[in-house]
C-alpha cells in the first residue's frame, strides 16, 4: 500500500511538473518528447526514459547506434540493462508499444538474447515492433571493427568493437542489408555474398599469424563461439545465412514498418524517444573523428524514427552534475588525471586491476589521478557495454554550451548524490588554448587565447587548458530530497553559478538523486527563483 501511494504521489508530481512550466498547451500539443544526453553518453538516460514511460509515454523508440549503447534502470526493485531495446520495455504489458526504430544497426543476436533475458524475467515482448529496414548488422562488421582498433595502434578511435561502423559504412556505401531482407532467403543469400566479396578476399590472402588472429576474433561468445569462421581462415557464409535465417523466424512476429507506425501516431499517442551515446560524440556535432557514426542529436533520433526534427515538441538534455566521463579516446580537456588517466583506461584495465592499483583512494585525494579513480568507483562508472573504466573528469560548460545548439536546453541533472563528501567541486567555465598558432576558418587561433564555447576539432581542444571556478562541497546526504529546498545550500550555489552566472542558456527541469524512479525532483517555476544570482 506504501509502495503504491509513493508511485500515484510521483506521477501527481510529475503532472504539476508539466502544467506548472507549460500549462494546457502541454495535455494538448505536446505529443512527442526526445530525451538525450549532452555530454559523451552515460549520463543517466535509461532511469528517464523508464520513468517517462511509466509517467507519460504511449510508445518507445529507439532509433541510433547499436548493442554499442548500455542503458540501465531499475525497474521494481531489479537492476535491467539492455544494449538494443528500448527502456520502455517493461511496461510492455501495459500495451506501452517500444520501437527499433529504422536507423539503428541492428545485430539479430543481441536483440533475440535481450527479448529471451526479458521474458525470463517474467516481462513479455507482445508489443515490440523492430523496423523492417534497420540497418543489418552481420558477423564481418564485428570482424572487420575489431581488426580495424587492433591496427590502428595510436590512432584507433576506442571503438566497441561492436561493428556499428562497418556497419553503416556498407549502407553508406550502398552495399549494406536490411533485416527484412532476412525474411527472404534466397535474396537475403544473394545480397550477403554480394556484401562479403570484398571481405572474404581480404581473408583469403592472410598470412598464417593473421588467420590466428581472426580465428581468436570469431571465437568470441558475441560471435556465437566460431560458428562462422572457416579453418581456411575465411567466414562461413553459409553458417552466417542458415543462423540469421533462424534469427529471422525467431524476430518474424516483431518486424514492422515502424516508419509508417510512428507517423501514423502523430498527434495521437505519447512518444517518446530514447536517445543513445552524446551529443559530443555525434558523427555529425561532436569531436570528429573521436565520435560515434551516427547523429545522438534530438534531429538524429527524430530521422531514425522515420520522423522530422520538428515533429518534437519538448527535448530534455541530460548532464551528470557536476562531473561528466568518457569512455574510448578522444580529447577530455577537464579528466582528471589528463593523459595518464586517458592512458590507463584505455589500455586494458579493469575494475579488480583499478581497486587493487588504487585501494586507498578517496574523493578528496590531492592526487588527481586518484580523485578520478575513487569518484569512477562510487559513480559506478564503468561501460555497461564494455566494462572499460570510464574517463572521470570535472563538469565542462564549455562543451556544454556547444551542445545546447542541439535544442536540447531543457536541462536534467543526474548522480549529484556521487559528489556528496567531496570538499572542493570545481567547474570549467572557460579555456585557455596553449598550442600553437592554429587556423580555423577566417580566424587564427593564438596561444593565452581565451576560449568559451566549444571548438570541436581535436587539434584544438588537445591545447586547452580548463579554468575553473572551484566550490565548497557538501556533507549531508540529499538520496531522500523531494523538493529544491531540500538541497543543500552549497549544491544549490553551483547550480545558481552554472544556470545563471555562467552563460549557460538553458534551465534546470529534473534533478536526480538517486538511481531510483522515486529519487528525483521535479523542478517548479518557483524554484528558479533560487537560482537568481543575489543582488550586490
Amino acid at each position: 500500500m506504501r509502495k503504491e501511494l509513493k508511485e500515484k504521489k510521483l506521477i501527481e508530481s510529475f503532472r504539476l511538473f508539466l502544467w506548472d512550466w507549460f500549462g494546457e498547451k502541454f495535455s494538448k500539443a505536446f505529443k512527442v518528447i526526445a530525451i538525450s544526453c549532452l555530454q559523451f553518453g552515460d549520463t543517466g538516460k535509461g532511469k528517464f526514459i523508464h520513468l517517462l514511460t511509466w509517467l507519460w509515454a504511449h510508445i518507445v523508440a529507439r532509433s541510433t547506434g547499436g548493442d554499442n549503447a548500455g542503458h540501465t534502470f531499475y525497474h521494481k526493485g531489479r537492476e535491467i540493462v539492455l544494449h538494443l531495446l528500448p527502456c520502455g520495455m517493461p511496461f510492455d504489458n501495459k500495451g506501452v508499444v517500444n520501437i527499433i526504430g529504422s536507423g539503428v544497426a541492428f545485430y539479430p543476436k543481441a536483440a533475440v538474447d535481450e527479448i529471451k533475458m526479458l521474458l525470463s524475467l517474467g516481462l513479455t515482448c507482445d508489443n515490440l515492433k523492430i523496423a523492417l529496414n534497420a540497418k543489418l548488422l552481420l558477423p564481418h562488421h564485428i570482424l572487420l571493427d575489431r581488426l580495424g582498433e587492433m591496427g590502428a595502434g595510436k590512432e584507433k578511435i576506442g571503438s566497441t568493437g561492436k561493428g556499428i561502423q562497418p556497419c553503416y559504412t556498407d549502407f553508406i556505401a550502398r552495399k549494406g542489408l536490411v533485416l527484412n531482407d532476412v525474411l527472404n532467403p534466397e535474396i537475403f543469400r544473394k545480397k550477403l555474398r554480394a556484401s562479403m566479396r570484398s571481405v572474404q578476399a581480404m581473408l583469403s590472402n592472410h598470412g598464417p599469424s593473421g588467420k590466428k588472429v581472426v580465428k581468436e576474433i570469431m571465437s568470441h561468445p558475441h560471435l556465437e563461439d566460431g560458428l562462422y569462421y572457416s579453418e581456411d581462415g575465411t567466414l562461413n557464409e553459409e553458417a552466417i545465412i542458415a543462423k540469421y535465417i533462424e534469427y529471422g523466424e525467431y524476430l518474424r512476429k516483431y518486424i514492422f514498418d515502424t516508419d509508417e507506425f510512428l507517423r501514423g501516431k502523430l498527434g495521437k499517442a505519447n512518444i517518446l524517444l530514447e536517445g543513445a551515446q552524446g551529443y559530443l560524440l555525434s558523427i555529425d556535432h561532436g569531436t570528429y573523428p573521436y565520435v560515434t557514426s551516427s547523429d545522438c542529436s534530438p534531429a538524429g533520433l527524430a530521422k531514425g524514427a522515420g520522423l522530422r526534427e520538428t515533429d518534437i515538441d519538448l527535448s530534455f538534455g541530460i548532464i551528470k552534475g557536476f562531473y561528466e566521463t568518457r569512455v574510448g579516446c578522444g580529447p577530455f580537456p577537464t579528466e582528471m588525471g589528463g593523459k595518464t588517466s586517458a592512458s590507463w583506461c584505455n589500455n586494458g584495465a579493469t575494475k579488480e586491476m583499478e581497486d587493487a592499483a588504487y585501494i586507498n583512494a578517496t574523493v578528496n585525494d590531492q592526487n588527481e589521478i586518484r580523485q578520478g579513480v575513487a569518484i569512477r568507483r562510487k559513480g559506478g562508472e564503468y561501460g555497461a557495454t564494455t566494462k572499460r573504466p570510464r574517463r572521470t573528469g570535472w563538469l565542462d560548460l564549455v562543451l556544454l554550451r556547444h551542445a545546447l545548439d542541439s535544442g536540447a536546453n531543457n536541462i536534467i541533472l543526474t548522480k549529484l548524490d556521487i559528489l556528496t563528501g567531496v570538499k572542493e567541486i570545481k567547474v570549467c567555465y572557460a579555456y585557455r588554448y596553449e598550442g600553437p598558432d592554429y587556423n580555423y576558418g577566417a580566424k587564427v587561433l593564438k596561444s593565452g587565447e581565451i576560449i568559451l564555447k566549444g571548438i570541436m576539432d581535436p587539434e584544438v581542444l588537445d591545447y586547452c587548458v580548463p579554468l575553473y571556478t572551484t566550490f565548497p562541497g557538501w556533507n549531508k546526504s540529499i538520496k531522500k530530497a523531494k523538493y529544491v529546498l531540500d538541497l543543500p545550500d552549497n549544491l544549490v550555489r553551483i547550480l545558481k553559478y552554472i544556470f545563471e552566472e555562467a552563460d549557460v542558456r538553458a534551465k534546470p527541469r529534473i534533478i536526480s538523486v538517486g538511481p531510483g524512479p522515486e529519487e528525483t525532483i521535479f523542478v517548479g517555476v518557483n524554484d528558479l527563483r533560487l537560482f537568481s544570482p543575489e543582488k550586490k
